[in-house]
């Protein structure tokens, strides 16, 4: 049972992230935007929250990298994690009404979204994501992971704090508002 359902929920996450981009290239949607922040940074912590989650299915398939002796509260842990995690990401998405998924912020017109799960949480797809990236931490006990997602979850913060100030610029008082109504993550 433990081989099928972090597969699956991996899957699932792959499907929510990827079915949006194909969406957006069929429908010629421009997919990449200003990131805000620092370009290596920003690949630094997609490439962090990358490889701890590809841990996951290595440790679970092929070789334990925990440093510690596996106990299985900590692979439970890890699917309710990953599970809450997946499910935030997707609602997400499926909150956004247009399957949008991109890539730093919209240089076109856009409106603001508050509606659906962003009524509970300004950020859903990311805290899904540092969900997901602690679970990883969890399972696979190893300092080299705790980096890796101490560098992401920094990094997507970073990513969170210039696009609320481009939010604040794009939609002012209406941003404003939101703000003082949603936290940013729950």
């Amino acid at each position: 049972m433990e081989k099928i359902i972090i597969p699956a929920l991996f899957f699932i996450f792959l499907i929510a992230a990827i079915v949006p981009r194909i969406i957006q290239k069929r429908k010629k949607v421009e997919t990449v935007g200003c990131i805000g922040i620092n370009r290596k940074l920003f690949f630094i912590g997609k490439l962090s929250l990358f490889i701890s989650f590809i841990l996951i299915p290595a440790q679970l398939f092929f070789v334990n990298l925990s440093l510690f002796e596996e106990r299985r509260v900590f692979f439970w842990m890890c699917v309710a994690l990953l599970g809450i995690g997946v499910m935030l990401f997707t609602l997400g998405i499926i909150s956004l009404g247009t399957f949008s998924l991109r890539v730093g912020l919209a240089q076109e017109d856009t409106a603001l979204r508050t509606s659906g799960i962003y009524r509970l949480s300004r950020n859903p797809m990311l805290l899904g994501l540092y969900l997901m990236a602690l679970g990883s931490a969890l399972y696979v006990q190893n300092p080299i992971n705790w980096i890796l997602v101490i560098i992401a979850l920094a990094v997507h913060h970073k990513i969170i704090l210039a696009e609320e100030n481009f939010l604040h610029e794009r939609f002012g008082d209406q941003w404003i508002e939101y703000q003082n109504k949603v936290r940013r993550y729950i």
